[in-house]
């Protein structure tokens, strides 16, 4: 019997707990409240929310068109960048060559003048040689 009872009075406490719950919920969807506004209010309201909507979609359209500038850039910056490296190569290359080209021209003049002061030498020797006979 105990136990009968205590289903007895569990059924109550939960029927009492959704009867509780389901009133709590139906005044709360009540709660919110009604607000009125004029007729050239809302036509206030809907002239501000079209030129809103024109100034996003003007602004949107602006942003993709400087997003595709800004990728144009970009892609120029690269090739820039990869034209210049080149160029700094073909540089290094030309003052190699260049450096080359000088240690050769030193060479060779250091050559000549050793030929010319050996011949300014040998008339020389060869002027005193005939003085003396």
């Amino acid at each position: 019997m105990k136990f009968t009872n205590f289903t007895k009075n569990t059924k109550c406490i939960v029927f009492s707990a959704v009867l509780l719950f389901c009133l709590s919920v139906g005044s709360a969807s009540q709660a919110e409240e009604m607000y009125q506004i004029s007729e050239s209010e809302l036509i206030t309201l809907e002239t501000n929310l079209d030129e809103l909507t024109k100034s996003n979609a003007t602004k949107q359209d602006l942003l993709t068109e400087q997003q595709k500038q800004l990728e144009t850039a970009q892609t120029e910056l690269a090739e820039s960048k990869k034209t210049n490296a080149e160029t700094r190569k073909l540089l290094a290359s030309a003052n190699q060559s260049l450096k080359e080209l000088e240690d050769e021209a030193k060479k060779d003049i250091e050559t000549k003048t050793r030929q010319r002061n050996l011949w300014i030498a040998i008339s020389g020797g060869l002027l005193y040689a005939l003085s003396k006979k």
